[in-house]
């Protein structure tokens, strides 16, 4: 089977468990039985891959991540950048399934910093490597039930009401949707803040290190990086590369000579 996704760097048991699921799901016996359904049916290897390329996604997930990004990461990031007035401001956000979370951030960049925003341009990358899930995050267009657990206060300021709710331009267009995949894809660089959550879990620990290192390269000094709640950085490069903000919330700053311990 070809696809766009290059799963080899995936956890091995992550892939047979997915499998499986698709076995049963289909009623079938073995995996030869799975492969000649793949090559009759041309739903099924997209089916595959939207099983293992997991979208579980909300608006403002882990709330008290995005409290400690409005309160401290945001405002530290912005002292930092202050002396660079000409240069971008920038964001990736990768694994980005439907949007909700590149929305969340760039939200969370207007309550925090909107003041300054007039004065530093910003740009906000959005990455995933499934091509029908960045469809659906370049419209910017959810159920009215997506925007249940936000605040009356948030819905009413960045949200269009309608059958579907829409992300007003504000904060539409800080951000450029993309698929890009984090092993194989160009690297963005020169950037100030990296969401990578919920995505290495996946990986396998050689693709992790790959993964980790490009990172590091690709943030500007003291630059940060969020993982998700059950993700850490390798200790050793944790230890020699990263300074934690936040070990609850997995931010880790980039180390700068003189700062690390």
């Amino acid at each position: 089977m070809k696809t766009s996704v290059d799963f080899h760097h995936y956890k091995e048991g992550y892939l047979q468990r997915q499998i499986r699921r698709q076995l049963t799901k289909n009623r079938l016996k073995n995996h030869r039985e799975y492969s000649d359904l793949i090559e009759r049916d041309d739903r099924t290897p997209q089916n595959l891959i939207n099983n293992l390329t997991i979208h579980v996604t909300r608006f403002f997930r882990d709330p008290e991540v995005f409290v400690f990004l409005q309160e401290h990461v945001l405002p530290l990031l912005w002292k930092q950048h202050g002396s660079f007035r000409k240069r971008e401001f920038r964001i990736w956000i990768t694994g980005c399934s439907t949007g909700e979370e590149a929305y969340s951030v760039a939200i969370s960049l207007l309550e925090s910093v909107r003041p300054n925003l007039s004065t530093h341009p910003v740009r906000i990358f959005a990455t995933d490597v499934d091509e029908i899930v960045i469809a659906q995050a370049r419209k910017g267009e959810y159920p009215p039930e997506a925007l249940a657990n936000l605040s009356t206060k948030i819905r009413k300021k960045y949200f269009l009401p309608g059958k579907v709710a829409r992300i007003v331009p504000e904060v539409r267009k800080q951000i450029i949707f993309g698929r890009h995949d984090l092993l194989q894809g160009a690297s963005i660089n020169h950037l100030d803040l990296i969401f990578c959550r919920n995505v290495l879990i996946f990986l396998n620990s050689a693709a992790q290190e790959e993964i980790y290192r490009k990172f590091y390269e690709n943030l500007n000094p003291e630059g940060i990086l969020v993982l998700g709640k059950a993700e850490s950085p390798p200790p050793h490069f944790r230890q020699k590369k990263l300074v934690t903000l936040s070990s609850r919330n997995r931010i880790y700053q980039k180390a700068t000579q003189g700062k690390k311990p």
